[in-house]
């Protein structure tokens, strides 16, 4: 599942690497756009030709239309929630972070993306391995303690260099949650789509609000004070990673 995600990771790293490569060239941004949407929805047509039928599906009972996430459920995906609401700050702001709080260069904003991405694609490409090693517990809690330090060095940094070496750490300290919460998730119902869509719910509802508590608290105070707000969360994410024991 990790290195199932990593490849997610490898596109927002050529995404942001492409735009780094534009910005630096003086590319007109509408011009760009276009172009990517045309080779990606042609990409994207392609690669839907070959995807595989689940020969399972028939014989699994049906979910219930409608239910509620039971208890593990809800405290799987509040894990994910802080998971992806750290993925989100980092995906969306660290670029508009070491421009703006930072000083540095539109080039050298963009590559904030690139470093996040990229070390989030290369620890989910070898992820598996990590979680065989540590457990779900053990790998949340090593996550977690990485991202909270590099949460802590962007609030820190006095300079672009130091802030893309904690947007870095960051990548590497988020990238394992998201895909471990919904292995575990597939394990914890007799239905594993319903508790896999429970985790994703409660998960994917912090990317809905991230933008908005992460732009308030920017417009009230600081992007600084909204990564302080990142750094507590990832800590919270570390100390319940007990919720995963037993899967």
């Amino acid at each position: 599942m990790s290195s199932f995600h990593g490849f997610w990771s490898v596109g927002v790293l050529a995404g942001s690497a492409v735009s780094a490569l534009a910005s630096r060239a003086g590319g007109d941004a509408r011009l760009q756009f276009a172009v990517e949407a045309l080779v990606l929805a042609a990409a994207g047509a392609a690669a839907a030709r070959l995807l595989l039928d689940d020969p399972g599906a028939a014989e699994t009972a049906a979910p219930p239309a409608f239910a509620l996430p039971t208890r593990p459920v809800l405290l799987i995906g509040l894990v994910g929630l802080c998971a992806v609401f750290a993925e989100q700050a980092g995906t969306d702001w660290s670029a508009l972070y070491v421009r703006r709080e930072l000083g540095g260069s539109a080039s050298v904003a963009a590559l904030a993306v690139s470093a996040f991405a990229g070390t989030m694609a290369a620890a989910r490409l070898v992820g598996d391995h990590a979680i065989r090693a540590l457990g779900p517990v053990g790998a949340v809690r090593l996550s977690g303690a990485c991202a909270a330090g590099g949460a802590v060095a962007v609030v820190l940094a006095p300079g672009p260099a130091v802030g893309l070496a904690g947007f870095a750490l960051l990548g590497v300290g988020v990238a394992v949650v998201v895909p471990l919460v919904f292995a575990v998730a597939g394990r914890v119902d007799r239905h594993p789509a319903r508790s896999v869509a429970g985790v994703a719910g409660v998960s994917y509802g912090s990317g809905l609000v991230a933008p908005g508590v992460i732009g308030g608290i920017a417009s009230a105070s600081s992007l600084t004070a909204a990564f302080c707000l990142v750094a507590g969360l990832v800590a919270i994410m570390a100390l319940a990673a007990g919720v995963l024991r037993g899967t």
